[in-house]
């Protein structure tokens, strides 16, 4: 359980990179040379190594850190160009009230022909790039900035949930009165599913964990939005609400002809049974 850091001295910026062993199959290698590329420069680097869940990793890299503000990169993505830091930070610095904000996910351009077909189906795996500071629930922790005071005033990171790190920031955020938002033409990218395999196993390892949440920390269940616009979202609804509502996200899903939606939701699905069914809530971290 290690942190390594690129300078020890005060930098504006602190970027953590949660990983389990630092490399991920290439990618953080990759995403460190975006890093190096950016044009703002004032940060220090954190990788926060074999740390599980990922909010206690990040909640480590910010203590082990200075900066004034946490900058958090999922460790299998990529900056899209030069400028997105500069665009985070300003975007912090346009309005004290942001205390969310995040950059969107597009498709990389070597993704294949399948990888795009499940990026018009899943809009979290194709987000919008929008001209203008926006609201949304569409800001997540593939790459965000937060203020360091904000960060400790909302308590950081839960360290004992496995599934909803996002929604639960984002929630806690809101009930503190910041803002949660996409920054203008910031963008990484994020890989997509390879093939039916791998998209079938995201989906059923999602719908594991939520029935784990459901089942031991039912506090930490949100709702996830797909829309661009935050207004209007709620981001809690009771179990009976979810489950009467699912069949019909089947059916549409089905009869749009949306093959990729409709099999994962029906994976999700089956790991949600297979989790409430088996799930031990000593399995955490493991």
């Amino acid at each position: 359980m290690t942190a390594e850091a690129k300078d020890r001295t005060h930098r504006r910026v602190s970027v953590i990179i949660p990983s389990r062993d630092g490399y991920r199959d290439g990618f953080v290698p990759r995403l460190l040379e975006s890093i190096e590329a950016q044009t703002f420069t004032d940060y220090d680097l954190h990788i926060v190594k074999g740390v599980f869940p990922q909010g206690k990793a990040i909640n480590q890299g910010v203590r082990e850190s200075k900066g004034d503000i946490v900058l958090v990169l999922d460790d299998d993505s990529r900056l899209a160009d030069n400028t997105v830091f500069q665009r985070l930070v300003d975007a912090l610095d346009s309005d004290p009230a942001i205390g969310f904000a995040g950059a969107s996910i597009v498709v990389p351009p070597e993704a294949s022909a399948f990888q795009q077909r499940a990026s018009k189906q899943f809009p979290r795996f194709n987000t919008p790039v929008v001209d203008e500071i926006v609201d949304s629930d569409l800001a997540c922790h593939g790459c965000v900035a937060i203020p360091r005071s904000v960060f400790e005033a909302v308590g950081r990171e839960r360290e004992d949930i496995i599934r909803g790190l996002d929604p639960d920031l984002r929630v806690r955020m809101r009930k503190a009165g910041y803002r949660v938002v996409l920054v203008p033409h910031a963008r990484i990218y994020h890989p997509l599913p390879e093939g039916w395999r791998k998209l079938l196993r995201i989906f059923f390892r999602n719908g594991y964990g939520s029935a784990y949440s459901y089942k031991f920390q039912p506090d930490s269940v949100y709702e996830t939005h797909e829309s661009l616009d935050a207004a209007g979202f709620r981001a809690r609804t009771s179990l009976p609400y979810r489950v009467l509502r699912y069949p019909l996200r089947l059916l549409r899903a089905f009869g749009t002809a949306q093959w990729m939606r409709f099999a994962a939701y029906s994976a999700y699905a089956c790991g949600y049974a297979w989790g409430f069914a088996t799930a031990r809530e000593d399995r955490l971290g493991r």
